[in-house]
């Protein structure tokens, strides 16, 4: 596998929400130029002051990068118009919420905008279900980034099933530009690699409360005891974000052959109250300083 630079260093990010805010930050500390566009008004404006208040000090922190947060900030730009956000980009990556008919939407107007290699942040859509939105299907791919991006520190990258062997690879030169892990899906999998193995995870820890068997907390202690992990699961649903949790899980129920693998009661109904998480300021925990992140929580 090459370990040659991408060539990229104008990015374009669709979606000023969680994940599309770290990745801004993150190519713009790997010295890229980036713009931001958020059809949500209000969105970017708020996206760069979670950069300059916690995602850009956190990642230079790591002290995998040379330049400040200040530096940083000052390369990513607030597009006022989807046109306007990819004028120039060489990459485009999408980061809308996981809602099918919206990316198709948001890959249609694209593909009509720009020449860029068009990649999808998708963390349970193939993007084969995008390249009927798109003019080119070869220079489309899945680019699949982790949160928080500067701990999970790797990218997954999945053809289409017409995703040139050029565009794959500079996928994957972008995400070792940014000092990430990159791995390669082989063949079309839906929740990539990772993503199977925590959605397993996910599910029977909803099922385990929704059940009765236990409470989100309990659950919580004995795999962070279990796995030696900080990051458990109802603590790691609170910080994607319990909406974008049930449109994974109900994208996961379109296409199950499983009759018994309905989103969860609890989930739904917390979503349906408001109660996203982190993003809302409560979920299964209260935020910003959710028990589970105090030593105290597993001392009871």
């Amino acid at each position: 596998m090459t370990q040659e630079t991408s060539g990229i260093e104008r990015v374009a990010i669709i979606g000023a929400g969680t994940m599309g805010g770290q990745i801004a930050a993150r190519s713009a500390l790997a010295g890229k130029e980036v713009t931001m566009f958020d059809a949500l008004p209000g969105a970017v404006d708020r996206c760069r002051e979670r950069q300059e208040r916690d995602i850009l000090p956190a990642l230079v922190a790591t002290g995998q990068f040379g330049d400040t947060a200040s530096d940083a900030l000052s390369r990513i730009r607030p597009a006022t118009s989807m046109a306007d956000a990819v004028e120039g980009a060489q990459l485009v990556v999408e980061a809308v919420r996981e809602d099918l008919a919206v990316k198709q939407e948001v890959f249609t107007e694209l593909s009509h905008l720009t020449d860029a290699i068009l990649a999808t942040n998708s963390s349970s859509l193939p993007s084969s279900l995008l390249a009927s939105a798109t003019e080119n299907p070869s220079r489309l791919v899945n680019m699949h980034f982790f949160a928080p991006i500067w701990v999970r520190t790797m990218l997954e990258v999945m053809s289409c099933g017409q995703t040139s062997d050029e565009v794959f690879d500079a996928a994957m030169a972008y995400g070792r530009d940014l000092k990430l892990t990159a791995a390669a899906v082989r063949v079309e999998s839906k929740g990539f690699i990772i993503n199977r193995i925590w959605r397993a995870i996910k599910r029977e820890s909803l099922r385990v409360v929704d059940e009765g068997v236990a409470d989100p907390h309990d659950v919580d202690r004995l795999f962070m005891i279990f796995f030696q992990s900080g990051y458990p699961p109802f603590g790691t649903m609170d910080m994607v974000g319990l909406d974008v949790i049930e449109d994974i899980e109900t994208s996961y129920q379109n296409v199950s052959l499983d009759p018994t693998d309905t989103p969860s009661a609890v989930l739904r109904a917390m979503v349906e109250a408001g109660t996203l998480g982190e993003k809302t300021g409560s979920g299964f925990y209260q935020h910003p300083t959710p028990a589970y992140r105090q030593k105290s929580f597993l001392e009871v």
